[in-house]
């Protein structure tokens, strides 16, 4: 019988990219899904096609009273949600995204051990790690075990690190309750947010090419700044393996869950570029001032413990990314 048949799981987040994603799949599975999701950035036509097969609750998790009545009698809370936008929207706004997941995150993990949830699975994030391991285009590959002495560039990656502790913690002081910690990696796909100025990196490089010449292709920075992606399919296939973990651990991770393939932000900008095979000169904006300038994640612990790895190739995944805007826009 799979792990998933009949279970009760709440994603929260759910109407978002990975969230959206996470829970059709886990419906196909035979789980019996709950979404909750303020759709402040998560959307109704993400969830449209799985709407009759699901529960879906319009809440805010940063009200805890909703979180202490609502998360109840489940066999698993997923928690996807979270502020999450473009290194813009970090850097403008450091204290709101820094109290608002503190928040949100507090009140979940708080009802969850009240009511005594047995597995909870926290998205965290790789900008967890410290600055001084992310300060050139080739720097090492960053490990787990790493991300202490802990010195985040962001708020919002202070705030993954602080929830990260306090899950530990948990699991510490209970004998009951499980969890499983994901460093999530530069995941895209289907569905994300290509607002230019709220968005990641991916989809705003498909929406400025569709868009083009109506919309300059500007890149923030000089384009070498380096990072790693991993394909949206993959990273869920990665998030089953951790919960299906907990079945023989009471903690499993912190792990970083990405593809651990490097490439540069004027490389992506090329690529997308060239899906879409117009003649599109790149704008870099040097006055912008480049934070994080390389987020390499050593990726084999999770293949090591779990048989887990991601396969999707970036040039496969952008031209699924391409044609997902393109139909949006």
């Amino acid at each position: 019988m799979s792990f998933w048949k009949d279970k009760k799981v709440m994603v929260t987040g759910g109407a978002g990219l990975i969230g959206s994603a996470l829970s059709a799949n886990l419906i196909k599975c035979g789980s019996k899904v709950t979404i909750v999701d303020n759709f402040e950035r998560g959307k109704f036509d993400y969830i449209v096609d799985i709407m009759d097969d699901c529960i879906v609750k319009n809440a805010d998790l940063r009200e805890a009273r909703f979180c202490d009545l609502h998360i109840k009698d489940y066999d698993i809370v997923i928690h996807m949600a979270s502020k999450v936008g473009g290194i813009g929207y970090y850097t403008s706004r450091p204290y709101e995204v820094m109290s608002e997941n503190l928040k949100m995150d507090s009140n979940v993990l708080s009802a969850c051990v009240k009511n005594k949830i047995p597995m909870f699975f926290y998205a965290s994030s790789a900008h967890v790690y410290p600055k001084e391991l992310q300060g050139t285009p080739d720097s090492p590959l960053i490990r787990e075990e790493q991300a202490e002495p802990a010195n985040p560039e962001l708020s919002y990656g202070w705030a993954k690190l602080i929830t990260e502790k306090q899950i530990e913690a948990a699991v510490q002081q209970s004998t009951s309750f499980k969890a499983a910690i994901a460093r999530y990696i530069g995941i895209y796909g289907k569905n994300q947010d290509f607002k230019l100025d709220t968005g990641s990196v991916i989809p705003v490089f498909c929406n400025r090419a569709i868009s083009h010449p109506n919309v300059e292709f500007n890149v923030w920075g000089n384009g070498k700044e380096t990072r790693s992606y991993c394909f949206i399919e993959d990273a869920i296939e990665g998030t089953k393996a951790m919960i299906e973990a907990m079945d023989s651990k009471n903690m499993v991770g912190p792990y970083n869950l990405g593809k651990q393939e490097r490439v540069s932000i004027g490389e992506i900008a090329e690529k997308v570029i060239a899906i879409s095979d117009k003649n599109i000169i790149i704008n870099f904006d040097t006055s912008k001032e480049t934070l994080i300038w390389g987020q390499w994640c050593d990726c084999s612990k999770i293949k090591n413990d779990l048989g887990w790895e991601a396969t999707t190739s970036l040039e496969e995944g952008l031209k699924v990314v391409y044609e997902d805007v393109k139909s949006r826009i």
